[in-house]
Parts: C-alpha cells; structure tokens; sequence
C-alpha cells in the first residue's frame, strides 16, 4: 500500500514534536538558576543579614588596609569616636535654655571660626520666646551630643547626599490662630424704632444711604403727635395771656385785692406747668423744642414752627402748612452713619416700638473669635489681631478688647471680641476668615530650614559641621547639638537656643545622619548610665 493510502495514525500513538522557536522559551528559565544559587551562597556566608543603611554610604578602605576601624567604617588613626577626643568634659545641661552646651551661655563652643559675642539682646529674645508660650522640654538625661558623626572624607559625605545651610536671622511672627467672624460694633450701630403708632408719610433714605447724626430718615403721621404739638401751642398761649394778666394786675400797686393777684399767680404758675408737661412729651416723641426759641415772635411763627417741629428747615420750606398736616413725626438719625437695612415704605402702618431702620457707623467693625480653650490661656487684652478674610482681601489688623469668661455650649470655644479700623469701608461685616493673635514678634530670630531639625526621642537635635570641616588633615565631623525650638515660619523653623547664626546645619541629608545616631544609641545606650 502506497504511503498516499495509509490511513492516519491515533494521536495517542503521534510522537510530540515541540513548535518551531520552543527552545529560545526555555532561555530565561536556566537563566534564573545561577542567580537563584548565587543568592543562596551568599545568604549561607553573610547569615541573610542585609548591610547596614549607614556601611552603604561609608567610602570602604583600600585593599590591605590595615588600621581601618570597622565600627565607624574611618581609619582608626583619625576616629575621633574611639580615640576619645570628643569625651573630654563640658559645660553640661544649661537649665535656663534646657539644652545641653549652650551656645547663647558658652559662645566658645559654636562651630565659628572666631568666637561669636552674644549680647543682652540676644538672651532677652530667647527668654522672651521662652515665655511667650509654653515649650516642648528637651531631656536632660541625654547623652547623644557626645558622639558626633565622622566621616572618611568629603567624598564620603558628598555620597551620603548630605548638605549644609547656615543658620540666619529673619523677622519672625509667631501667633495663634482661630476663626472669626465680623460683624457691627454694637456701640455703632442704631436700630431705629418708632415711638408713637402712625403711618408711613414719606420714607426719605434708602438701604445703602449715607446719613448724618440728626438727619430725617422718615416722617410719620401720627396722632399723638399732633396732639402734643396742639398741646405745647395751647400752652404757650396760655403762659402768654396769664403773664400779661399777672403783670396787669401786679401794675396797679394795690389797687386791686391782694387775693385776686394771688389767684393770678396760681393760674400763671399751672400754665406753665402745662407747658413743661407738654415740652416734655414731645421730648419724649424724638422731637425735643426750645421754648426761648418761641419767644419774641408773633404767634403765627409760633404756630408755623410747631405745624414742622423737628423737620429741618431746608424741608418744611417745600411743604405747604394748609395743606400738610401737622401729626408729622420725624424720624431722625442718632449717629453719623449708613443705612444697612429699611424696613417700611411710605403708607404702611406702623406700631410703636417697630424697628424700621438699622444705621451703623462702620467705619470701625468688631471681630469675634472662636479661641480653643487651650489657647484662651495664652490671650491678653490689648494683643495685635491679623485678621485674613476668606474672600481673599487684604490683612486687616485690630486689637483684642475683650475675652470671655465662659465657653460656648455650643462649640465649646472661647469667644474673643477684637476692633477692626474700617477707614476705607472695604470690610463688610458677617466675613468669615481667620484670625492671628500676636504672641511675639521678633525682628532678629534665629532660624534654620525645616528638615534641619530631627526629632531623636528624647529632643529636638540639628547636626552642625565641624569649623575644621575644609581642613586637609581635620576629620569630618558633624556635631549633634540640641536645640529648643520656637516658631514655625513657612520653610523654617525658630531656634530659641541651641544653635548661633552662621554655623552650618545639615539640610538634606539629616535623616541619614539621624539613623546612624540612633544605631550607636542602640549599641552604646543614650545616656551616662547605659540606658
């Protein structure tokens, strides 16, 4: 049978060819074999411990090398740490600062090339930064600014990514914060009210108006006020005619009986107590009236002056008297000011005791604050206040005038009441923003970058450089100094004491130097005593 004949062989029985390209497959899977082994060999001499994060930065020493110390990864010659250069004694804890080796007590020991000179200045602005609030206390049991940080060489350093910044002296503010809110200062603004029920005549001011104390904001026609106007014209007439009877009758030299000039009196003295009663009620309309002002002038003055009492003269001259009527209320301004709300319009009846104007000087707002009770503590009547509105508009600054006694229910915060000057009326009242108490402002403090300053456990520490750092035969050295901070600025952070201006602090790199600081406290123990 030809091979074009036979019939197919089962599957079961078909030898297994592997695909083109199969073999360049299996390449990468030998590949990982010697990596895998080399991985085991070295696990198996090196105990599967991994090399120190510190060790990959140290320059290692050259082949042969014979005084190399292993423990500070420096030739034993030049290491500072075994050979004990660094353990001579100090000045020890400054209980004033609370560090220890104070530089702003002991200038000598500032990493300077020349001793630096700390004046009376300097040390008030430290105490006075000490005082202004309460400050984290560093330990005084720690001992870790004994051992300083030594490299090989720059090299060394330059690959540890480590860099310096000298500390300077900049403005500082430091504050607390809390939010606020302004609103109108209650002894500047009028709710104006109506004293006698009546309807609106004419409302002359609008919300938004400006007004001076004694300006008309609205007149109303009201009864009582027409009857009190009736009231001091009778009386005033009255007061007349009984003084010219009196004096008539007092003229005739005891021609008439002694009895009737008494009865003249009498009638004289009840008239003009009806005309102080009827002066006095218009007083108590808002509309209060000189009687020698009515004086000397004919009787149809006196009745035209009292037709427009209280309305001012540059007005009633525009009205007519026989056709106006005289139960015109004038409501008047009590302060100079602007209107920031209106509440009627002219024909609407309103009662006594209705509020119908608001008018507030704003040229001077409040700010009230919401102080944390922790911070209330801190606060002093008289403290600057810089108040940012959220809407974004300029710094306005004020001067604390009040603090409450008592928290809030609601928000358990402490209230703090603050005067705003308005002069240029840019801030409107109910802003929100925040507002910064003024603790302390320093023109002089010391600053060092934010990422300077570690916190070891115990205390906040900067690494400085060595003043012998450039020398060619000098070891490189970064001395561990506490320091007490203060404020916190944007990018930077206050040193009260601690650290001089001038000397060089590590910036990018502190962490590094942090970890091999905390490696020796683990091995040597953080104080004199081994702990």
């Amino acid at each position: 049978m030809s091979a074009a004949t036979q019939a197919p062989k089962s599957p079961a029985t078909t030898p297994s060819v592997p695909p083109t390209g199969g073999w360049k497959q299996m390449i990468p899977k030998f590949a990982v074999l010697p990596v895998l082994v080399g991985l085991a060999f070295w696990g198996h001499h090196t105990g599967w411990a991994m090399p120190k994060f510190s060790q990959m930065l140290r320059v290692e020493p050259d082949a042969g090398a014979a005084d190399w110390c292993a423990s500070h990864s420096v030739p034993e010659s030049i290491c500072v740490i075994c050979n004990g250069d660094e353990k001579k004694p100090g000045y020890g804890w400054c209980k004033v600062h609370g560090v220890t080796e104070c530089p702003q007590c002991h200038p000598d020991v500032a990493q300077l090339k020349q001793t630096p000179t700390v004046t009376a200045e300097d040390l008030e602005r430290a105490d006075r930064a000490l005082k202004s609030m309460p400050r984290k206390a560093n330990g005084s049991r720690c001992h870790l600014h004994t051992r300083p940080i030594q490299f090989a060489s720059i090299a060394a350093v330059e690959k540890a990514g480590v860099e310096v910044e000298p500390a300077w002296e900049t403005e500082l503010l430091e504050t607390l914060s809390a939010p606020g809110e302004t609103i109108y200062d209650q002894n500047r603004v009028a709710h104006i009210s109506i004293r006698a029920p009546g309807i609106v005549w004419q409302a002359r001011k609008q919300e938004g108006d400006a007004v001076k104390k004694g300006e008309v904001l609205a007149l109303i026609d009201s009864t009582e006020m027409g009857r009190a106007k009736s009231e001091l014209l009778q009386s005033v007439v009255q007061v007349d005619l009984k003084s010219r009877a009196f004096e008539r009758l007092r003229g005739t030299n005891g021609a008439v009986p002694e009895r009737q000039l008494h009865e003249a009196d009498a009638a004289l003295r009840e008239a003009k107590i009806r005309l102080a009663a009827a002066q006095q009620a218009l007083v108590n309309l808002g509309t209060p009236v000189r009687l020698g002002d009515l004086t000397a002038i004919s009787s149809d003055e006196i009745s035209r002056r009292i037709h427009f009492l209280g309305i001012p003269e540059d007005q009633s001259s525009s009205l007519d008297p026989e056709t106006t009527t005289a139960n015109l209320l004038p409501l008047k301004s009590p302060l100079d000011g602007i209107v920031v709300s209106r509440h009627v319009v002219a024909g609407e009846s309103v009662d006594m005791g209705s509020v119908v104007f608001v008018v507030a000087d704003v040229s001077q707002l409040w700010l009230s604050l919401d102080v944390r009770p922790e911070d209330a503590r801190l606060l002093a009547i008289g403290q600057q206040i810089r108040f940012q509105p959220d809407a974004g508009t300029g710094e306005v600054r004020g001067k604390l005038i009040w603090i409450s006694t008592a928290q809030d229910e609601k928000t358990r915060t402490v209230k703090a009441r603050v005067e705003l000057p308005n002069p240029d009326l840019k801030l409107r009242a109910h802003t929100y923003g925040v507002g910064r108490i003024v603790l302390r402002e320093e023109p002089r403090a010391i600053v060092v970058p934010n990422e300077a300053v570690e916190w070891e456990g115990d205390c906040n520490i900067v690494f400085v450089r060595d003043k012998d750092f450039l020398k060619e035969d000098a070891p490189k050295l970064f001395r561990v100094r506490k320091v007490r901070v203060g404020a916190k600025q944007g990018s930077q952070t206050e040193i009260i004491a601690g650290v001089l201006p001038g000397e060089l602090v590590v910036t990018k790199g502190s962490s590094v130097l942090r970890a091999e600081l905390l490696r020796g406290k683990m091995g040597a123990g953080c104080c004199e005593h081994g702990h």
